[in-house]
C-alpha cells in the first residue's frame, strides 16, 4: 500500500492596508519574513488587504534578530525599542490579522514609518499639503505625543523597515522598500544592497538605490512595480512619504528579466555603475549635473533628458583633455557601447532607424583629428535645427577629416575623393529623411542618439583625457575599417 499523502500545515495571515504606503510595505514584508522567512510565502492582493500563506514553520529568531540589527543602524528609535521587540519576538501569541491601526495602549511608532503615525492625520484636508510636518517647526498640535501600535504591529513593521534601503544626500535621508505586483512568492530572505549616498541630490541617491535593488533581485524574479519611500529632511524638521513613481523603469526591468534580455540589463548596470562611481563629494559639478539627468532619464525616459546627457558628456570629455576633472572617467565610460545607445533610444522612442556605424565612425575619426576645435564643430551639430542641416554639417566635417587623413598618412591629397567619400556616407543618412524630417521629437531623439554613438567611438590623443577606449559594435567590416583608419 502507498503511504498516506503528507499534508503540511499552513497558516494564513492578513495584512490590512492603511493607505500609508511605506508603512504598509514594511508591514507586508515584515509579516512574510517574521513568520515564513525561512520557507516560502505566497502573497496575494485581495483589495483592501494582502493575504500571506505558507507552510507553518518555527520562526528563526536569529535571522530576525540579524535583520533588526540592520534596522537599528538606520533608526535610533528602533535601537531604543530593542528590549520591547525582544519581548514581542519571544512571545508566541500572534494574531492572524494585522490591522495596522493605533490603539490606546501600545508602543510608539517609529518616525521612519511615516510622520502621520506620530502626529496624526495631515490636517483637516489630507490632500491640501503634500508635505507632512514632523517634529519641529509647525506641526499638528496633539495631546498625545505619538500614535501607539500593538506589539505585533510594531514588530512586523520594524522587521520590514529593516529591509529598507537607506539613501542620503546632505540633510535629506530616505528609506525605500520595493512594492510588488498583485501576486508573488517570497522564498527566503530579501537580499540587496541597502546603503547609498550621492552628492548630486537626494533624488539621485534614491534612484541609485531603487536601480540597485532591481538589479540585485534579477535572479529572484520578484515582480517589482514601484518603490515606497519615507523621506525625512534635516533633524526631523519635516517628512513625506509615497511612491517614487518608477513604474516605467520597473516595467522595463521586469520585461527584460522575463525575456532574459541581457542588453537591457547590461544597460541598467552601466547606468548604475556611473551613478555609483560618481558618489564622491569631490565629484565635479558638471559630472554631478550629468548624474542628475541620468537619474531623471531613469525615472522618466524623455528626449530632453537624453539630449542633456549627450551635451554634458561631450563637454566633460572636452574639459578632461586639458584638466583633471573628478568623475570624468566615469562620465566618459557612460554609454560607451553602441548596444547601450540603441536601448536608451528605444526607451524614448522605439521606431527610430539605427545609426549607420560607418558614418558614426568616420565622424568620430574626423573630430579626433581636430584636437582643439572638435567641440566647436560638435556644438554646431547639436544646434542643427532640422535633419537636412544636420546631415549637411556631418558631410562637411567628414570631408575635412578624410582630406586630413590623406595628409597624415603621407598620401597625395585628393579633395575630390574626400568629398565623394563624405557624400556617400552622408547619403546613408539622407535615406532616413522621410522618417525624421517631419517629426521634431524623432529628429531630436535621433540626433542625441547619433551624437552619443559618435562620442562612444571618439579617440582623443591628449594624455590628460582619462576616458577608456570605448567599445563598439564588433562587426567584421567595422573591425577592418578601424584598422585601415
Amino acid at each position: 500500500m502507498l503511504p498516506a499523502k503528507l499534508k503540511l500545515a499552513q497558516r494564513p495571515y492578513r495584512v490590512y492596508k492603511t493607505g500609508i504606503v511605506f508603512y504598509d510595505a514594511a508591514r507586508l514584508i515584515g509579516v512574510a519574513h517574521f513568520f515564513l522567512g525561512t520557507a516560502s510565502a505566497e502573497v496575494e492582493d485581495r483589495g483592501f488587504y494582502w493575504e500571506i500563506t505558507g507552510v507553518a514553520v518555527k520562526r528563526d529568531t536569529e535571522q530576525v534578530t540579524w535583520v533588526l540589527e540592520e534596522g537599528k543602524r538606520k533608526s535610533h528609535d528602533l535601537d531604543q525599542k530593542s528590549k520591547q521587540l525582544e519581548e514581542v519576538m519571544n512571545s508566541g501569541d500572534f494574531p492572524q490579522d494585522f490591522e495596522g491601526l493605533p490603539v490606546h495602549k501600545g508602543y510608539p511608532a517609529l518616525k521612519e514609518f511615516d510622520a502621520g503615525l506620530q502626529y496624526g492625520p495631515r490636517g483637516v484636508d489630507p490632500l491640501s499639503d503634500a508635505i507632512v510636518i514632523s517634529s519641529q517647526g509647525t506641526k499638528p498640535k496633539r495631546k498625545e505625543k505619538q500614535f501607539l501600535l500593538p506589539s505585533h504591529e510594531l514588530a512586523a513593521a520594524s522587521v520590514g523597515f529593516s529591509f529598507s534601503a537607506y539613501a542620503r544626500s546632505g540633510d535629506q535621508r530616505t528609506y525605500i522598500l520595493p512594492v510588488f505586483t498583485d501576486r508573488f512568492v517570497l522564498s527566503g530572505f530579501l537580499t540587496y544592497a541597502r546603503g547609498f549616498r550621492h552628492p548630486a541630490g537626494g533624488f539621485v541617491a534614491e534612484i541609485l538605490a531603487a536601480l540597485s535593488i532591481l538589479l540585485d533581485l534579477v535572479m529572484r524574479r520578484l515582480p517589482v512595480k514601484d518603490f515606497a519611500f519615507t523621506r525625512i529632511f534635516g533633524q526631523n524638521v519635516y517628512s513625506s512619504s509615497g511612491f517614487l513613481g518608477l513604474e516605467r523603469l520597473c516595467n522595463l526591468w521586469w520585461i527584460a528579466v522575463q525575456a532574459s534580455d541581457d542588453n537591457v540589463l547590461n544597460l541598467l548596470r552601466d547606468l548604475r555603475a556611473f551613478l555609483s562611481q560618481t558618489k564622491s563629494p569631490k565629484t565635479n559639478e558638471q559630472v554631478q549635473s550629468l548624474a542628475r539627468w541620468v537619474a531623471d532619464f531613469l525615472a522618466n525616459p524623455n528626449v530632453d533628458a537624453l539630449t542633456m546627457i549627450e551635451r554634458l558628456k561631450a563637454r566633460i570629455l572636452a574639459a578632461s583633455q586639458s584638466q583633471n576633472i573628478s568623475g570624468a572617467f566615469a562620465a566618459n565610460r557612460l554609454l560607451n557601447r553602441s548596444e547601450f545607445i540603441k536601448e536608451v533610444g528605444k526607451m524614448v522612442q522605439s521606431n527610430l532607424p539605427e545609426v549607420p556605424w560607418q558614418v558614426s565612425e568616420a565622424l568620430a575619426r574626423a573630430l579626433a583629428l581636430d584636437e582643439k576645435g572638435w567641440m566647436n564643430q560638435f556644438t554646431r551639430l547639436e544646434n542643427a535645427t532640422n535633419f537636412s542641416q544636420f546631415v549637411q554639417q556631418i558631410e562637411h566635417i567628414i570631408s575635412r577629416g578624410l582630406y586630413r587623413e590623406q595628409q597624415e598618412q603621407g598620401q597625395q591629397p585628393d579633395i575630390r575623393r574626400a568629398l565623394t567619400s563624405a557624400k556617400d556616407l552622408a547619403n546613408k543618412l539622407r535615406e532616413m529623411s522621410e522618417a525624421l524630417q517631419d517629426d521634431d521629437k524623432s529628429f531630436r531623439t535621433y540626433k542625441a542618439i547619433f551624437l552619443l554613438d559618435v562620442l562612444s567611438r571618439q579617440r582623443l590623443t591628449r594624455s590628460q583625457c582619462q576616458s577608456a577606449t570605448p567599445e563598439s559594435v564588433a562587426t567584421p567590416d567595422q573591425t577592418k575599417t578601424e584598422k585601415e583608419g
